[in-house]
């Protein structure tokens, strides 16, 4: 099923970030040379919730070194 929404963000390796028509957050499932090529999986229900998986992202990467979820 073809999905449509925008990229709002990239990781800096190829993975894509974007919020769909239904709000939902989604990361391209692989290293991507655009958003017309890539797979994308849902990562978090809505925006704030993506927030908030990124801000735990980076304090567990501050605490551990360890890459969090996204």
């Amino acid at each position: 099923m073809a999905r449509s929404g925008g990229v709002f963000a990239s990781d800096g390796g190829g993975r894509l970030f974007a919020v769909g028509e239904d709000g939902a957050v989604y990361r391209s499932s692989t290293a991507s040379s655009g958003p017309d090529t890539a797979e994308f999986d849902r990562v978090a229900d809505d925006l704030p919730q993506f927030l908030d998986l990124l801000h735990r992202s980076v304090l567990r990467f501050l605490r551990t070194g360890e890459p969090g979820y996204l």
